[in-house]
């Protein structure tokens, strides 16, 4: 197998210590050239370079090669071994850095034969050849030996790859942080964007309340106002009476308008639809002269606050349009209950319009009628009037 990747910290000491064991041998081996032939310290000396370089070739710095790294170990250090173990009484025991090695470099792949191998075989190789007659403490002692320097490097290789997963770990945690950092500033984004949306909408809706609210009433005012200014003189009493009435409208419209602004559905928000919305048209009828006819159709059931909110301006809406820009003398509302929605349909009998101008109020009840997922239709024709019709999704609410 092999692994293209600078060597670790470990691996360079390894190295330190392996080139450390080589300087020794030869200079011990230079120490004795007098004790021996010129051709034997030549040849020692080139079996103890050969025995170091080799190796290097399948381990080193982006090129390391974890099977023959072994292999070139069993092939010239074990032969080393032997031949100085042969040439001297005592045995020069090269073979133990790279035993470090070995084991360092070790995995789950060639563990299978590298271990065997040069932690058993090897000794008992050794003991048989060169040490026959000794006894068996003398050779429990040599594979005692290889079992140590293997068992190291096995132990450092142990540590740097709990190190190496500790790193990826710590990289890892730092790009979670990193990620969920961005998400954070994301999300804080986004809920600015979501807090100016909602200023801005929230602003709309108080727009459409207070227009729906404040136009209806100073409609019916108006109006009001001006039936008294024909009364004052033919019957006081009749106008005083008038005034009274439109005093409490205008009082009544001011606590709308008060209500709108502490977001309230009107006072009569737990009474019955088609209660406020005849009400309403009762009295806008009163106070400008206007004949509305009112009419509930299907089985009548409670539905939501803001569905039943969004009928009653849209009413309210109607009305005051078929009054001040229609001049309708006669209004018919029809309230109908399906299974499934709640419909509202206005029809006046005003002048209306070949061409409908969209304003501000018919915005506002689209925006309105949109949110709930209904439908607004308007159409007019010059001289047949302007009907308004809104239907809204709507379920029944449980009974409790």
């Amino acid at each position: 197998m092999v692994q293209r990747r600078p060597w670790h910290g470990v691996e360079w000491s390894l190295f330190i210590v392996l080139t450390g064991s080589v300087l020794l041998s030869l200079l011990y081996a230079l120490v004795h050239m007098h004790e021996y032939e010129h051709r034997s310290t030549f040849l020692t000396i080139m079996a103890i370079l050969l025995s170091y370089s080799v190796p290097f070739l399948f381990w080193r710095p982006n090129y390391i090669q974890t099977v023959c790294y072994p292999i070139a170990v069993l092939l010239t250090g074990i032969p080393l071994q032997i031949y100085l173990s042969w040439m001297q009484q005592d045995a020069y025991l090269t073979i133990n850095c790279p035993l470090m090695v070995i084991g360092f470099l070790t995995d789950r792949k060639n563990a299978w034969w590298t271990a065997p191998i040069f932690m058993v075989a090897m000794p008992v190789a050794y003991y048989f050849i060169l040490h026959s007659g000794m006894g068996v403490g003398e050779l429990f002692g040599f594979i005692l030996n290889a079992v140590l320097f293997f068992a190291i490097g096995l132990s450092l290789q142990r540590v740097v790859n709990s190190n190496e997963k500790t790193e990826k770990l710590l990289a890892e945690n730092q790009r979670q942080y990193m990620l969920i950092h961005e998400q954070n500033n994301a999300l804080e984004q986004y809920a600015n964007q979501i807090e100016q949306l909602t200023l801005v909408e929230e602003r709309n809706r108080m727009a459409r309340e207070l227009h729906d609210t404040v136009g209806h009433t100073f409609t019916s005012v108006i109006m009001g106002m001006d039936a008294i200014s024909y009364l004052i003189e033919a019957s006081p009493e009749k106008a005083k009476e008038k005034l009274d009435v439109l005093r409490n409208v205008t009082r009544n419209g001011l606590e709308e308008v008060r209500r709108s602004i502490h977001q309230m559905v009107p006072q009569e928000g737990d009474m019955l639809l088609s209660q406020q919305l005849t009400r309403l048209a009762n009295e806008f009828a009163l106070h400008t002269g206007t004949q509305i006819r009112f009419t509930t159709v299907g089985e009548e059931f409670d539905i939501p606050k803001q569905t039943k909110l969004s009928l009653i301006r849209c009413l309210q809406e109607s009305l005051t349009n078929a009054k001040r820009h229609g001049r309708a003398s006669s209004v018919e509302v029809v309230l109908t209950y399906g299974d499934d929605q709640v419909s509202i349909r206005i029809e006046d009998d005003g002048v209306g319009a070949e061409q409908l101008k969209v304003g501000f109020g018919i915005n506002a009840m689209q925006e309105r009628i949109d949110a709930l997922q209904g439908v607004l239709q308007v159409s007019s024709a010059a001289g047949q009037g302007t009907i308004v019709s809104c239907s809204i999704p709507a379920r029944r609410l449980p009974s409790f």
